[in-house]
């Protein structure tokens, strides 16, 4: 009887392997080098892709087998898009190194398209442009001249969401366009000016996998002048936001307002959030220098309860997040055999 167990549990070690682990990418800086690491959602299975001239991830394909991210060619270059095997192989680049500023990036539902905000040096001028790459033929096409910091594709492939950066006297917000480029309007009400010098800065919107919500990070921020320090920047408060596109209702989760996030992401199909964040962040404070020292983890976020899990405890600097759901992940004969049996291994010995 016992022996009979033995081979149903292996039997379903077996099963369990087939599923997709590594779920989460993302970028960190550990031990002084830049890298792409994807993890479990649990934040087990930490496993670094590549290391190559400071990579930073910024979205899985969406059928789980390709990862998207940008690097540099050389130290002082501006980024360049590649892509590369799930598993770290097979990297190839996708834009020239010619000098263009790129933002946070995302596919098509279809993959076939990458949307991506940025600039160019025109006469030394910086021009602005929205573009979205055939990633088959490599043709660029600009669809807005509008200047983006964030876009993100929406699930159905209609639209575009993307953040704006601040501007002088004026708070920045979320905005909504057509797949296409036209259309743009303001998705997220805008906060208004507060008082002199007050401003809220939303950025990082990410649709939600049903494309029924929106996620996105706020700072609010306020310039002060100070002895010594001529003009001042103030950090309020960080928040984390959800609206439903539906009910237009917002609402704050609650992180506390001193974690200053560098990425989020939706998680377990909605149900949760994951966020890069430095804890502790110093708060009406002249900005100066001391929370460089703060280390930045990745933190889950369940939406019904409210608890807050930390996934990863390196003293490095965990940044952009992206996350795939199990349904599409794909995952190689080679990576479950180790998986099953070195859990086989470890429960016969205890």
């Amino acid at each position: 009887m016992h022996k009979r167990k033995v081979v149903w549990q292996t039997l379903l070690l077996l099963l369990l392997a087939t599923v997709a682990h590594a779920k989460i990418t993302f970028s960190s800086e550990r031990n002084g080098v830049e890298g792409v690491y994807v993890m479990d959602d649990d934040g087990s299975n930490q496993t670094l892709l590549t290391d190559e001239l400071d990579p930073f991830p910024t979205s899985w394909s969406p059928d789980g087998k390709q990862i998207l991210f940008k690097k540099r060619m050389h130290q002082h270059s501006e980024w360049v898009l590649f892509l590369m095997n799930a598993d770290g192989t097979n990297i190839r680049q996708l834009t020239e190194n010619d000098g263009s500023f790129i933002g946070k990036c995302s596919f098509s539902p279809d993959g076939k398209f990458i949307v991506y905000g940025g600039f160019d040096e025109i006469d030394g001028k910086p021009k602005s442009a929205v573009r979205v790459l055939n990633i088959e033929t490599g043709k660029i096409k600009v669809i807005s001249d509008r200047l983006v910091t964030f876009c993100d594709w929406s699930p159905d492939g209609k639209h575009i969401i993307f953040a704006e950066p601040l501007r002088p006297g004026r708070s920045s917000t979320i905005w909504i366009m057509d797949a296409d480029g036209h259309n743009p309007r303001e998705l997220i009400p805008n906060p208004g000016r507060q008082a002199d010098n007050f401003t809220i800065y939303r950025e990082r919107p990410r649709w939600s996998p049903d494309g029924q919500k929106i996620v996105w990070t706020e700072i609010e921020q306020k310039w002060e002048v100070v002895p010594n320090i001529s003009n001042a920047l103030f950090i309020k408060a960080f928040r984390y936001m959800i609206y439903d596109l539906k009910s237009r209702n917002i609402r704050q989760l609650k992180v506390p307002k001193d974690y200053d996030s560098y990425g989020i992401d939706w998680l377990d199909d909605g149900d949760s959030v994951v966020f890069t964040a430095r804890a502790g962040f110093p708060l009406n404070k002249p900005i100066h220098g001391v929370q460089e020292k703060l280390p930045c983890y990745i933190y889950k976020y369940h939406i019904r309860t409210g608890n807050i899990t930390q996934l990863t405890n390196d003293p490095g600097w965990d940044q952009t997040i992206d996350w795939i759901s199990d349904d599409v992940l794909s995952v190689s004969p080679i990576g479950k055999k180790k998986v099953t049996w070195g859990t086989v291994r470890q429960q016969g010995s205890e």
